[in-house]
């Protein structure tokens, strides 16, 4: 087994052993939230992708799809859910904004490692900067889109 392999096994193992540990009360939003980030996810990957920013030389499903199908439709939006049910909702705007920052910021640590030591993703005309500045987004978006959705299913209860 190659590092690759082992690399992609070991993340959706670790993603749905992950999911054992949600919350009782946060399963609906969990589900919610992975769904949800499933969408632009693979908008931005795809389109990355057919750009030709970046390559995935090593990925599973390759005859159907050129993404990383682990990370864009399990990894990243479990990731997500863990990152919107642990948010800090009361803390100072700082301490909120540099939680988004800081777990923008390792993940995209863990991808440009990836991309040095690995054949799991190659940046072609992508830079670190652009998937911090994605993963931000989406998870930003993903936290807003939570507190609309389940603030308007509390107002017709």
């Amino acid at each position: 087994m190659n590092l690759e392999n082992i690399i992609l096994s070991g993340s959706a193992f670790s993603a749905l052993l992950s999911l054992y540990f949600v919350p009782r009360n946060k399963i609906l939003e969990t589900q919610f939230i992975i769904m949800f980030v499933q969408l632009p996810t693979w908008l931005l990957g795809l389109s990355a992708v057919e750009l030709g920013l970046l390559q995935y030389p090593y990925r599973e499903l390759a005859s159907v799809n050129r993404t990383s199908f682990l990370f864009e439709y399990l990894i990243f939006p479990v990731i997500c859910a863990h990152f919107s049910n642990y948010y800090p909702e009361r803390a100072s705007v700082i301490v909120r904004m540099a939680y988004l920052a800081g777990t923008s910021l390792a993940l995209t640590g863990v991808e440009v490692l990836l991309e040095h030591h690995t054949l799991l993703i190659k940046y072609t005309g992508w830079d670190w900067y652009w998937t911090s500045l994605s993963v931000g987004l989406i998870l930003g978006l993903t936290k807003r889109i939570v507190q609309w959705f389940f603030s308007q299913s509390e107002v017709s209860e």
